[in-house]
C-alpha cells in the first residue's frame, strides 16, 4: 500500500461511504499506485478506531496518508494525523476537503503533523502530489497544494477545475467496506448557483455548476447495484436545479429499468419544485423515495437574512407537491441563528409541525454553524460576533435568544419527550415533532401539559431512577419557565 486514505471518526453513525476518498482513489489505482481506504466513522468509538489505524499502518506500511475532513470532523482528523505520525514519523501526511481548502495556511501554521494541504478538488491534484512524493520529486511543482517549506508556508498556484466531470474515472467503490453502509452514494453534479449565507460551497466552486452526463451516471448506478446497493443517495449540492436534466436522467433510469429494486434519494430546493410542479412525480417514477429539502426557518425575516430566496408559502406548496406525487419530503430547519428571537423560533416550530401534520418528515439543527468560507462567518467576524472554542466556531446573538440558554431548553425538551412518549409505538417517526412541541411550550414560558401530568402522577417518595429523573427535570423546567 503506497497511499492510505482515511475518513476520520465523526459520530460512529456513518450511513454513506466517504465518496470523496473513493473518487481520489480511482485515478491512483489507474496509475498503478497501491491504495487503501479506512473509514473510522464505522468504528465503534474513537480509541478503537485509532488502534485499528495503527494496525493498518503497521501492516500496510504506506508512504502517504491522506485524510479528508469537514469542520465538524477536523478535531478527529487531528487525532488521525497525530496517531499516524507516532506510528511512522516518515509518513507524508496530506489534508483534503473543504475545511483544509479554506483554512490551508492556518492548518499548516498550527498543526505540524500536517505536511501538505490539497486545495479544492482532489482527483487531479492528489494523484499528482502522490506521484511526486513517491518518485522523490519537488512537490512545489504541483499546482493546487499548500505545504510547509524551509522558510514558511508555500502556496502553489490554484489548479483550474476540470470542466468535464465525465473525464474523471468512476470512484473506487470497490475499495470501500460497502456491506457496512445502509446507503451507497454518487454525485451527479458539483456546485450551486445560489448564495445562502451559511453555505460554504461557493468557496470551492464559485457560482459555477458542472454536470455529469446521463450515460456516466447510468454506468455508476449499474456498478453500485452490481455491488449489492439497495439504496443510493445522490450527494449533489442541489440535484433539482436543472429540471430538463432531471427529466432526462429520470427518463433514462426508467428506460433502462433502474427504477426497480433500488430506492434513490437526493437533496434539492423547494423553489425548484414550485417552478416545476411535475418534478416530484418524475423523481418518484424513477425510483426516488425521498428528497431532502432545506426550509431553514418559518420566519420570512430570517429567510431573507440567510439569502435563501424562498418564503414559508413556497415550503408549504413544495411539500404538498411532493406528498401528492408520492415523494417523501424530508424538510430540515435551523432553529437558531444570530437574528433569531423566541418569536421567530416559534414561527419555525409551527411551520415544521404543520408540514409534519401534512405528511412530511422533518429534521432540525439546533443552531446555524458559521463554517469557514461562508458569508455568515465573515459577517459575524466583521461585527465582532464570531466566537471559537476548541477550534469550533459559533456566534454571539445580535438580539434575542442566548445560545447557551436555548440549548438547555432543547435538552430539556428532548428529555421530556423521551420520558413522556418513549413507549409510543410510533415514537421514532414522531420524535422530532414531539421535541418541537415541548420546546414551543418552554419558549412560551409554560410547562408542557403532558409533562406536568407526568410529574403530578410520579410520587415524590418513588426511588426509581426514572422517577428521580422526572422529578429532577420537573424542577429544572419550573426554574426555566
Amino acid at each position: 500500500m503506497d497511499v492510505f486514505l482515511v475518513n476520520p471518526f465523526f459520530n460512529g453513525q456513518a450511513e454513506i461511504p466517504p465518496l470523496g476518498l473513493a473518487a481520489v482513489a480511482a485515478p491512483l489505482t489507474a496509475m498503478g499506485i497501491g491504495v487503501g481506504i479506512l473509514d473510522l466513522d464505522l468504528a465503534p468509538s474513537s480509541p478503537d478506531g485509532l488502534s485499528l489505524l495503527r494496525k493498518r499502518i503497521a501492516d500496510g506500511r504506506p508512504r502517504i496518508l491522506g485524510v479528508t475532513a469537514l469542520t465538524n470532523s477536523f478535531p478527529a482528523a487531528l487525532d488521525v494525523f497525530r496517531t499516524a505520525k507516532e506510528a511512522d514519523p516518515d509518513l507524508f501526511t496530506v489534508l483534503g476537503g473543504i475545511h483544509g481548502t479554506v483554512l490551508h495556511d492556518e492548518m499548516l501554521g498550527r498543526h505540524e503533523t500536517i505536511d501538505a494541504v490539497v486545495r479544492g478538488e482532489g482527483e487531479v491534484t492528489f494523484p499528482a502530489l502522490a506521484r511526486t512524493v513517491l518518485q522523490g520529486g519537488i512537490i512545489g511543482t504541483v499546482d493546487g497544494i499548500s505545504f510547509r517549506g524551509p522558510k514558511g508556508i508555500i502556496v502553489t498556484p490554484d489548479r483550474t477545475p476540470e470542466p468535464d466531470l465525465d473525464a474523471f474515472p468512476l470512484p473506487g467503490h470497490h475499495l470501500l467496506e460497502s456491506g457496512r453502509y445502509r446507503t451507497r452514494s454518487l454525485s451527479s453534479s458539483r456546485g450551486c448557483p445560489h448564495r445562502c449565507t451559511f453555505c460554504s460551497i461557493r468557496s470551492l466552486y464559485g457560482g459555477t455548476v458542472r454536470l455529469r452526463s446521463s450515460g456516466s451516471l447510468l454506468e455508476e448506478i449499474r456498478l453500485l447495484i452490481g455491488q449489492g446497493a439497495e439504496r443510493i443517495m445522490f450527494t449533489d449540492d442541489n440535484f433539482t436545479m436543472d429540471s430538463r436534466r432531471v427529466r432526462e436522467l429520470c427518463g433514462a433510469m426508467i428506460g433502462h429499468g433502474l427504477n426497480r429494486g433500488v430506492e434513490y434519494y437526493a437533496q434539492g430546493r423547494i423553489d425548484d419544485l414550485c417552478r416545476m410542479p411535475l418534478m416530484a412525480g418524475m423523481l418518484g417514477g424513477a425510483g426516488f423515495r425521498g428528497l431532502y429539502i432545506g426550509a431553514e426557518s418559518g420566519s420570512q425575516e430570517i429567510l431573507d437574512s440567510y439569502r435563501k430566496g424562498i418564503c414559508p408559502e413556497d415550503v408549504l406548496r413544495g411539500v404538498s407537491l411532493c406528498i401528492e406525487q408520492d415523494l417523501t419530503p424530508v424538510v430540515n430547519f435551523i432553529l437558531l441563528g444570530p437574528l433569531d428571537t423566541a418569536e421567530t423560533v416559534m414561527e419555525t416550530i409551527r411551520l415544521a409541525k404543520r408540514l409534519f401534520e401534512n405528511g412530511a418528515e422533518i429534521a432540525y439543527t439546533e443552531a446555524v454553524i458559521p463554517y469557514p468560507g461562508t458569508p455568515l462567518r465573515e459577517e459575524l467576524r466583521r461585527d465582532g460576533l464570531l466566537r471559537e472554542t476548541n477550534g469550533m466556531a459559533y456566534f454571539a446573538p445580535r438580539r434575542g435568544l442566548d445560545p447557551e440558554g436555548f440549548f438547555r431548553l432543547c435538552d430539556m425538551a428532548r428529555a421530556m419527550n423521551r420520558l413522556v412518549h418513549a413507549r409510543d409505538p410510533l415514537y421514532e417517526a414522531r420524535r422530532v415533532y414531539y421535541d418541537l412541541s415541548f420546546l414551543e411550550s418552554l419558549l412560551l414560558r409554560e410547562t408542557p401539559p403532558a409533562f406536568a401530568e407526568l410529574c403530578r402522577t410520579t410520587p415524590a417518595d418513588n426511588s426509581s431512577e426514572t422517577a428521580r429523573e422526572i422529578l429532577f427535570l420537573g424542577k429544572q423546567v419550573r426554574e426555566a419557565v
